[in-house]
């Protein structure tokens, strides 16, 4: 048995964590969060083109409930359910109170960065189409 003080540096506990150790995970906490916040920002965005092809269809259905009480649609009407702060609805003709064609315009109020569908628009035949660059029609519409 040998009790000199060679042993007791090996009896010794590390308590805590080194720096080293600190900085690779806050390394990794980083990479995680620059990968993770790309896709976070398309889900949201689109969410809030689900809330305007919402809006656009709500819009379309009050016209349409319109036109088959008076017999023609009223482009005066149904503006009000706008009330999205992401997207802007507008409807053409303006001011029309007998019409028999509408197009309904859902408009982004900020852009982001790589927000491709642009603006989305359904007219009175159920065409719906995109202002932006996108390819894919049933991206922009939610699979709708």
């Amino acid at each position: 048995m040998r009790y000199g003080n060679s042993n007791i540096s090996s009896r010794i506990e590390s308590r805590g964590f080194t720096l080293t150790e600190v900085f690779i995970v806050v390394g990794l906490l980083g990479v995680l969060f620059s990968l993770a916040l790309p896709q976070y920002r398309t889900y949201l965005q689109r969410g809030q083109r689900v809330e305007a092809v919402r809006m656009l269809t709500t819009a379309a259905a009050c016209q349409e409930r319109h036109r088959a009480s008076a017999g023609t649609y009223d482009t005066n009407l149904c503006i009000s359910i706008s009330d999205n702060e992401h997207y802007r609805l507008s409807i053409e003709p303006t001011a029309s109170t007998s019409s028999d064609t509408y197009v309904l315009i859902a408009d982004p109020i900020e852009l982001a960065g790589n927000e491709n569908c642009g603006s989305l628009s359904l007219d009175q035949a159920g065409t719906r189409a995109i202002s932006g660059p996108a390819q894919n029609l049933w991206e922009c519409w939610s699979g709708r």
